[in-house]
């Protein structure tokens, strides 16, 4: 039995891109090009819309442009899927990606640190847990710089196939994890963060 791994690479950079596509063809990313081995499209990836922004607040009721400690964007992201399998049948598709965030320190801060927690979502999965998972990233801000870009690790999200479920057809989503009040908030601003787009 043949043991195969086929990669496809992704990359999705942008606010207003935010869906993962392959940016090879199957021959270029199939190592098993010639063998009759089609190897599928990715899962589909996109920012969970009103999720893909954060304001936090100081402590206590005040909800004025003084009291924010800092404000993050999801400006996209980018990795690669990879199918595995045997003679031809893939049982597995691993999704690794990694996340771009764009932050803004805000007038209430003092600490010059800031925690993004963020999920990567496969809503055919709920209620399972394997269905979303969550992440946190503790960020510092450089002495003198109050807007920054970083780029999260990579994290990995592990699809299992059967003959309904193929791969391509399975969604993944990114989002922040916002309380109600943050969700709210995002609502109400629509695209407007304060982080210049």
């Amino acid at each position: 039995m043949m043991k195969m791994r086929a990669v496809r690479s992704l990359a999705v950079l942008g606010v207003f891109c935010s869906v993962l596509m392959a940016c090879e063809t199957t021959h270029d990313l199939n190592p098993f090009y010639g063998s009759k081995v089609v190897v599928p499209d990715c899962p589909e990836v996109r920012l969970l819309q009103d999720a893909d922004k954060v304001t936090v607040y100081r402590p206590g009721p005040g909800r004025d442009i003084t009291d924010i400690l800092y404000e993050a964007k999801l400006l996209g992201f980018f990795g690669d899927c990879e199918y595995v399998g045997e003679d031809g049948v893939f049982h597995e598709v691993v999704v690794s990606l990694r996340a771009k965030f764009k932050l803004a320190r805000g007038p209430a801060d003092s600490t010059r640190i800031a925690e993004l927690k963020y999920f990567v979502a496969i809503p055919e999965f709920f209620p399972a847990p394997e269905g979303k998972r969550q992440f946190v990233r503790r960020v510092r801000f450089p002495i003198g710089r109050n807007n920054i870009t970083i780029n999260d690790d990579f994290v990995e999200i592990r699809i299992p196939l059967t003959k309904d479920r193929k791969g391509p057809g399975s969604r993944v989503y990114l989002g922040f994890h916002l309380t109600q009040d943050q969700l709210n908030l995002n609502r109400r601003q629509e695209n407007s963060t304060g982080l210049g787009g």
